[in-house]
């Protein structure tokens, strides 16, 4: 049996997304255990050849999707072009001018391909961005300003997220969650309106004051102020804020607890059921749509049969009336 080029080249591509994890995760290894051992000579020696090796091998894995897998400009040029044109019809309000562009509507499947083309051009831009760095950083002692390279160095450990695009079921997972996105972004808004209004009450209730654990001196450090207490406890601060004479400790009581209540209690309670929700939601939909194109099948192949029977159910009486012929002449 013969593999198509196209079928090679997918196995191809498999095979370096299987070997470019594992060569990862070891790269991501070798990073902490550099970290945690240093001024050792012969260790660091041994971490720079490693170094080289990964990197090395990195240039290669994007050398190779470049001039082997192939990704062409002009089907990312298309892609982008078609997802925008799906969007733009999609939202036109009017039908009889929807249906006149109709031919823009991609399927669920088209949009999926579309989607991922555009993700691997991401990715090779993101890989080829993070090896050039790499590669600038071994040139440390030969440029005047080492802070640069150290910080090119510690940007290698961002390639742990290729894993998003290697592993299939990660990218399941990935796919689920961007989903919830908008509602994710709506959330984080409504938080920090919620902190920028009680930072500015904060700030006016008690007279621009520096606390020992809260600062009103400012508007950026009373809304970090206030993020912290968001995800911290509270009484300490509540007692804290109490015991500030200028205001009634009812007042206090009263802004503290709300704030409370409305940032933690509600916001982010309801944040997290919607966000379960949302991807409850997709995985109900995945599921229930593989049924129906089982379904679909499964009804085509039925059809089939159904018209099978009958054309042998024809051929029988066909076969039956000549034999009856025959028998009477």
């Amino acid at each position: 049996m013969t593999i198509s080029a196209e079928d090679k080249l997918k196995l191809q591509e498999k095979l370096l997304n299987r070997i470019s994890g594992i060569i990862i995760l070891l790269n991501v290894i070798l990073i902490g255990v550099e970290s945690s051992i240093r001024g050792n000579l012969t260790a660091d020696l041994v971490f720079i050849i490693l170094d080289i090796v990964f990197v090395g091998y990195f240039t290669f894995e994007i050398s190779f999707r470049i001039f082997k897998l192939r990704p062409a400009v002009s089907e990312l040029k298309s892609s982008v072009y078609k997802l925008i044109e799906h969007n733009r019809v999609s939202n036109i309000g009017d039908e009889e001018e929807r249906l006149k562009n109709f031919s823009y509507i991609l399927d669920e499947k088209e949009r999926d391909d579309k989607i991922e083309v555009i993700e691997k051009w991401v990715w090779l831009l993101f890989d080829t961005l993070l090896v050039l760095g790499s590669w600038i950083a071994f040139a440390k002692h030969f440029v005047t300003h080492p802070e640069l390279i150290m910080l090119l160095r510690i940007l290698r450990i961002l390639r742990i997220f290729r894993i998003f695009s290697i592993s299939d079921y990660i990218k399941n997972i990935e796919k689920k969650i961007a989903a919830v996105i908008p509602t994710i972004s709506i959330f984080l808004i409504l938080i920090f309106l919620l902190v920028y209004t009680y930072a500015i009450l904060g700030m006016n209730l008690y007279s621009f004051h520096r606390f020992e654990n809260l600062d009103f001196s400012n508007l950026y450090e009373a809304m970090l102020n206030l993020f912290m207490l968001m995800t911290n406890g509270w009484s300490g601060i509540l007692n804290e804020l109490r015991s500030y004479d200028a205001i009634n400790p009812l007042i206090t009581d009263i802004y503290v607890i709300s704030f409370f209540i409305f940032s933690v209690m509600i916001t982010l309670n309801v944040f997290l059921a919607v966000m379960t929700s949302g991807i409850q939601d997709r995985l109900v939909k995945e599921k229930n749509q593989k049924p129906q194109g089982q379904k679909t099948e499964n009804s085509d192949l039925q059809k089939e049969i159904t018209a099978l029977k009958k054309s042998i159910e024809s051929l029988r009486e066909a076969l039956d009336e000549k034999n009856k012929l025959k028998n009477e002449s």
